[in-house]
């Protein structure tokens, strides 16, 4: 019975489509800004930053970037008006623990950033940032995307990864 309703609906469904009472929809995306369509002043400053490229060569998206999520958080350039970029794009893990955990301290080369990445949300991540001194100068915990957590500047400063699992707290070196 179960089968011979089953066979009923196929059949009315292909017809359907056959008939172009249902038309299959093409996904379709909104194309990348060309460079003349661009404008710094149409940047969201919460998904957006517009930073000079000698500016990002030699310090990095600095304080902009604390708090903003690497992977969705984009950083225009002066090199390519209607081009960006986000921190993951170019992020290396510098600094890792695996004994009973995946720790990972990530870092971007281009935004000077750092963030933690862990394996699996059973962990719950935190960045620190420091000072060169040792002094504590932004902590963020929680997730940002899928096992990571925000970013920190990092241009002339240090970063640790850390996780938390009930009573046991893991920690990277700082780099």
């Amino acid at each position: 019975m179960l089968a011979r309703k089953f066979a009923r609906i196929c059949g009315l469904l292909a017809v359907c489509l056959a008939t172009g009472l249902i038309l299959p929809q093409p996904a379709t995306a909104a194309p990348p800004p060309s460079p003349s369509e661009f404008s710094v002043a149409d940047l969201d400053p919460a998904e957006a930053t517009f930073i000079p490229e000698a500016k990002l060569l030699a310090d990095g998206c600095g304080s902009t970037c604390d708090g903003q999520n690497p992977a969705t958080f984009r950083v225009y350039t002066s090199d390519c008006a209607g081009c960006y970029r986000v921190c993951a794009d170019d992020a290396r893990t510098v600094a890792w623990r695996s004994d009973g955990i995946i720790l990972e301290l990530r870092y971007s080369d281009r935004c000077r950033t750092a963030w933690t990445r862990v394996g699996s949300d059973f962990y719950y991540p935190t960045i620190r940032s420091y000072y060169l001194n040792g002094n504590l100068r932004a902590t963020y915990s929680g997730f940002a995307g899928a096992y990571y957590t925000v970013m920190v500047n990092d241009a002339g400063l240090l970063a640790q990864a850390e996780a938390v699992a009930g009573s046991t707290t893991w920690y990277t070196s700082r780099y």
